[in-house]
């Protein structure tokens, strides 16, 4: 079973690497892809997407996914480091390929801000 650990400080090196800029959960996991291909495998190994449930992105909030798995453990993150933040993506009128809102909210997009 993956832990919230084992993914923080790639998570975190991520988001600063986007100076400042919002990212979704999938990027931030295709992100981990490029990064650390072993670790991005065993993601997808505990949290694939099964017959009958759509690619991971799609329907996020709805079916557990590797996408999912990152939003669950940015919002366990930013407990403790005020420096991540979420933001909502507002869905209606737009079309992303492969994310489709799986919450009437919209997308979480996550960004680093440095504190002052």
């Amino acid at each position: 079973m993956m832990h919230f650990k084992q993914i923080e400080s790639i998570i975190i090196e991520i988001l600063q690497e986007a100076d400042g800029r919002f990212l979704l959960p999938y990027q931030i996991f295709e992100k981990i892809r490029v990064k650390d291909q072993a670790l991005a495998q065993h993601i997808e190994n505990e949290y694939p997407s099964a017959a009958g449930r759509p690619p991971m992105g799609a329907g996020a909030g709805i079916y557990y996914s590797p996408a999912s798995f990152i939003a669950h453990a940015l919002d366990s993150f930013m407990k403790v480091r005020t420096e991540i933040t979420k933001e909502w993506l507002v869905t209606s009128d737009i079309s992303i390929k492969e994310v489709q809102p799986g919450s009437e909210e919209g997308v979480s997009i996550w960004a680093w801000k440095e504190t002052t």
